[in-house]
């Protein structure tokens, strides 16, 4: 899926052209649902590294979007349909 808000690699991620500072589990989470164009649950897991749990993708979630809002004033990652989605009022 491409955006034009949102730049991500490896090791950094942008959102209209501000850093946004996540973790390596963070930054997996993102680039999963912004290749993909959503992500569920189950298919998010796989990615995660060890002792990451179903409920700490919510966490990760939450974490994601706090930093995001400090950057645009919106949340960048909806749950939605049993899904996560990248906000697409960006």
């Amino acid at each position: 899926m491409i955006v034009n808000y949102l730049s991500i690699t490896e090791d950094e991620a942008y959102l209209i052209g501000y850093k946004l500072k996540l973790s390596p589990t963070e930054r997996s989470i993102l680039l999963e649902i912004s290749e993909k164009g959503e992500a569920s649950i189950d298919t998010l897991i796989p990615i995660l590294p060890d002792g990451v749990s179903r409920g700490n993708i919510a966490v990760h979630i939450n974490s994601i979007n706090k930093k995001a809002d400090a950057v645009s004033g919106r949340k960048l990652v909806l749950f939605e349909n049993d899904k996560y989605i990248l906000n697409p009022y960006m």
